[in-house]
Order: C-alpha cells, then sequence, then structure tokens
C-alpha cells in the first residue's frame, strides 16, 4: 500500500498506540500532526514516487481539523484509518465535552458537545474503521457499533482489529470527495446502504417543505434530545426557520449538542424547507417525524408570510451575517 495512512480518533493513547504499530508493521516513519502544525500548507505530508517505502503514516491529534488534514491530501491519496475502542465508541459520539478545555473566542474546539463531533467527523471521513479492545465488550454491543458507524459512513471498510496488517488488507472504497463519504449525505442522495445492519440501528431521512417555527423547534430539539423518539446519535442536512427567510442553513447535530448556521441566502431558489437525516439506536420514525413536524409552521402561519415570520419568537442562537453563496453538498 503506497498511500499515506492517516490514524484517527479522539481516544489519544489508543489512536497512538495503533499508528506507531502501524508505523512499525509497515516499515515506515510515523509524523505526529497536531493542531499548531496546521498552520503550514504542508503539513500533511506526501509519499514521495517510490511509495511503499518513502510513504508515511501520520498520528492525528485528538483536536486536528481532519477536512483540512485529509483534503490537504486528497481523498484520494490518503488511506483514512478511524480507531475505535469499543469499550466507549458510543459515549464518545455522546459526550457533551469540549475538544479544548480552554480556548480564545470563536474557536470551534471549544464548543459544547466538540469532543462527540469529532468523533462523529472522524468516523465519516474514514475509509476503514478498526474496533479495538473489542474482547472486552459483549457481542451484541459490538454488533450495534459496527452497524452504527457503517450508517454512518457506509462505503467504510468496518472491522475488529488484530493487527495492522490484517487491518489494511482489505480494499477500501477511496473515490469521489472524502465529505460525501458521510451516510447523511447517501441519504440525501438516496444511496443508504449499509454494509452492516443491526435492528436497533436506523437512519430516517426527513423531509418538509414549511419551515421550521424557531420556538417550536427548539421546544422540539428538548423533547428529542430527552429520546421521545429514541436515543438519537447524529443528524444532519439542511434547513430553514422562517424567522430567517431567504437562508439556507447547515444542521449538524451529533449527542446532545446541536449546531443550526447559515450557509448563505438564496432567495428561494432551493426551496423552503426541510432535508434532514437522523441516524440512532431504536429510532421511532413516525414519532420522530411527528415530532419535527409539529416544529413546522402551520397553514395560517404559513399564509401571514414573512413578514410575519421575522416577528416569531426565536430563541436560537443568533447569526452572523451570511453572503449569497451557497455551497453544492450532495450530488
Amino acid at each position: 500500500m503506497s498511500r499515506t495512512i492517516v490514524v484517527m480518533g479522539v481516544c489519544a493513547p489508543e489512536r497512538r498506540a495503533y499508528a506507531e504499530r502501524t508505523a512499525v508493521a509497515l516499515a515506515r516513519p510515523l509524523h505526529l500532526l497536531r493542531f499548531a502544525d496546521l498552520r503550514s500548507p504542508h503539513a500533511l505530508p506526501h509519499p514521495r514516487p517510490r511509495a511503499h517505502a518513502d510513504a508515511v503514516v501520520v498520528d492525528l491529534g485528538s483536536d486536528v481539523d481532519l477536512v483540512h488534514a485529509i483534503g490537504a491530501r486528497g481523498g484520494a491519496e490518503v488511506e483514512a484509518v478511524c480507531v475505535v475502542d469499543a469499550r466507549h465508541m458510543i459515549g464518545d459520539l455522546l459526550d457533551d465535552a469540549a475538544l479544548v478545555a480552554s480556548t480564545r473566542s470563536g474557536d470551534p474546539r471549544g464548543d459544547v458537545g466538540a469532543r462527540a463531533r469529532q468523533a462523529a467527523l472522524a468516523l465519516e471521513l474514514a475509509t476503514r474503521v478498526v474496533w479495538i479492545n473489542w474482547e472486552q465488550v459483549p457481542t451484541p454491543a459490538v454488533a450495534v457499533q459496527m452497524a452504527l458507524a457503517s450508517h454512518l459512513n457506509p462505503t467504510a471498510v468496518v472491522r475488529l482489529s488484530r493487527d495492522p496488517l490484517s487491518d489494511l488488507r482489505s480494499e477500501a472504497v477511496h473515490e469521489g470527495e472524502i465529505l460525501e463519504r458521510a451516510g447523511w449525505v447517501h441519504a440525501l442522495n438516496g444511496r443508504h446502504d449499509p454494509y452492516m445492519r443491526d435492528n436497533r440501528v436506523m437512519t430516517v431521512r426527513y423531509e418538509q417543505l414549511r419551515p421550521f417555527h424557531p420556538a417550536r423547534l427548539s421546544a422540539t430539539l428538548d423533547r428529542l434530545d430527552e429520546g421521545a423518539a429514541g436515543r438519537l446519535v447524529r443528524s444532519a442536512g439542511f434547513c430553514r426557520l422562517a424567522s430567517r427567510p431567504g437562508i439556507l442553513a447547515r444542521w449538524e447535530h451529533v449527542g446532545s449538542a446541536m449546531w443550526i448556521a447559515p450557509l448563505g441566502t438564496d432567495d428561494g431558489r432551493m426551496g423552503m424547507g426541510q432535508e434532514l437525516v437522523f441516524t440512532g439506536l431504536d429510532l421511532s420514525a413516525p414519532k420522530l417525524a411527528h415530532l419535527l413536524d409539529l416544529a413546522a409552521l402551520t397553514d395560517d402561519e404559513l399564509a401571514a408570510g414573512p413578514a410575519a415570520w421575522v416577528d416569531f419568537d426565536d430563541p436560537l442562537p443568533a447569526w452572523p451575517a451570511v453572503d449569497s453563496s451557497i455551497p453544492d453538498a450532495t450530488d
């Protein structure tokens, strides 16, 4: 395998040990990449033409910008290995801790739930996901974890780790943009087909033409966080708030942490409503849809139009100014 191998995961000691074992097994240099290193445009090493002997193993620090680090090398040229500790994988995805205890204003590493978001992103960007310490966890629990990872990233190779050489032996998928590996993108594009499945794990696509009433959405989010429709682990997609008309927003949630951020204004070119994907454990799709529908505008509210919507009670965090550029995140 001539590709640069990047090893990621929020469990630092386990990730580092796995990266070290991989470097030894393949007789490659080991590079440590940390947050401060990303100031350099050449932070992620490129393999040289002689490939195998000169390619490297990179240990991506827990708080590294994974998209930047992997994208700097090109998705098709990187073997992205997510190391999961079976003893607390789901706990990591539900963790509301920050990645870094003390950060400057505007540094997302200090956000509530940033550690869970990093854990989910590592799974979604991976070409393969490997489980360590799986022998210490009951088989049904490991099966749920593997199915959950497969729902979050349907193209990834998932396997119980025995040694790095065995883990890397099977062929992985590298085509396409790295951000398109995420299960929610697959679901929005109508091609979500996870390799591993379990009766407890479900991914649900939700569509609603009407924008959300911000106050009722806030109440719905509280109920969903309390488990009213099952244990939501991850949701993402695109949404609209009636009180902020003409703005398409990115919806992102992991565990108990939620972010709704503006992408740009588009004068309604992409419709008025919601395109969201939810993945979780023991979900009830009808209950989930019902609760979200309660947050959508009623007939009378819809008829009142944007001039009335801007006066709705809006307890959600304020947004910065947005421009008119809308990135195309789906096919």
